[in-house]
């Protein structure tokens, strides 16, 4: 079929091209509104600025497609491949693209609102400035595998609200991202980058956080419980009211960072470095504090409540009216 025959017969009221092939074809600025699509072949197809509004794409062959700026809002691209495909610009929210591969996909500036992304694979795609608030990624047992965006480009983007629990962000670069109010619970974030990110009130219990770096992120009451940060840089960090609890958090940089009244009761901060951070109020009762540096550091009012604190590097930190270790309150005279 030639896009003048296509263009004619969708004129004519047809709208069924089911397992057509358009591969390579030339189909750029088309109105295909609510077309059916569905197995079609349109690899390698142009189709920039298309309207492919409610558009029924399911199982369509998408991969290495140019679809820059092209409008598939509510489009149902369940299982489409997409591999590859430029979608730069693109309008897809709230398209269906449940269990689709966009792995190496071009989603810059994109708009994902709302878009139903569970079990989709976007693995290295890039994604940098798209909006994916309110995107449902939310895994289920032998439907939908958890999302998957390991070494995915997400600078910039906007995920407010987005479910990612127990996702696959190993080595993604969320620099620069809004993940405010997120869940990432049980996510694995190993080397990622989160430099200058935001999430504000985000639930990041129970995750892998190993060698993250999260300079200068704002992490206003973050949950964080459970959480393995080892080897992670947080320096300037903003952890004002975060949920620490039960971290593991050796050998991490947190130094001229934020923590005014964090809950961190029993983590591990070995050979950690909080040089010049604020503390005001942190409790960290029961905390392991072996070799742990707090020099300059202010622990104003700080709970130590059987902390093991010995071998802790205490040189001009202030301690005024800290709870220690042994229950006493910390007297400068």
């Amino acid at each position: 079929m030639t896009p003048q025959e296509l263009i004619r017969l969708y004129k004519s009221g047809q709208v069924n091209f089911n397992d057509t092939n358009f591969s390579g074809m030339n189909l750029s600025g088309l109105d295909l509104i609510g077309s059916q699509l569905e197995r079609s072949d349109l690899r390698a197809a142009n189709l920039v600025l298309t309207f492919l509004n409610r558009a029924n794409l399911q199982k369509a062959r998408l991969n290495n497609a140019t679809l820059g700026g092209a409008n598939l809002s509510q489009a149902n691209l369940f299982r489409a491949n997409l591999h590859n495909a430029d979608l730069h610009g693109a309008m897809m929210n709230r398209a269906i693209m449940a269990n689709a591969d966009l792995s190496l996909a071009n989603l810059m500036d994109a708009n994902l609102m709302g878009a139903d992304l569970r079990g989709a694979k976007l693995g290295s795609a890039c994604l940098r400035g798209a909006c994916l608030r309110g995107a449902n990624f939310r895994a289920e047992r032998k439907v939908y595998d958890p999302a998957d965006l390991q070494g995915a480009d997400l600078r910039g983007a906007d995920l407010r609200g987005v479910n990612l629990k127990e996702g696959n962000l190993q080595r993604a670069d969320l620099r620069g991202a809004n993940l405010s109010e997120a869940n990432l619970r049980g996510c694995n974030l190993r080397r990622a980058k989160l430099a200058g990110a935001i999430l504000c009130n985000t639930m990041v219990s129970e995750s892998n956080l190993q060698e993250v770096d999260l300079t200068q992120a704002n992490m206003r009451r973050v949950m964080l419980e459970r959480s393995d940060l080892s080897d992670a840089v947080l320096s300037q960090v903003n952890l004002t009211q975060a949920s620490m609890n039960r971290c593991v958090l050796d050998r991490v940089r947190l130094n001229h960072a934020t923590l005014d009244s964090a809950q961190m009761n029993q983590v591990s901060l070995e050979r950690a470095d909080l040089s010049w951070s604020s503390l005001v109020d942190v409790a960290l009762v029961q905390a392991y504090l072996g070799r742990t540096n707090f020099s300059h550091a202010t622990l104003l009012r700080a709970n130590l409540s059987e902390a093991e604190l010995s071998s802790a590097n205490l040189m001009d930190t202030v301690l005024t009216d800290a709870t220690m270790p042994d229950g006493s309150c910390y007297s400068e005279f």
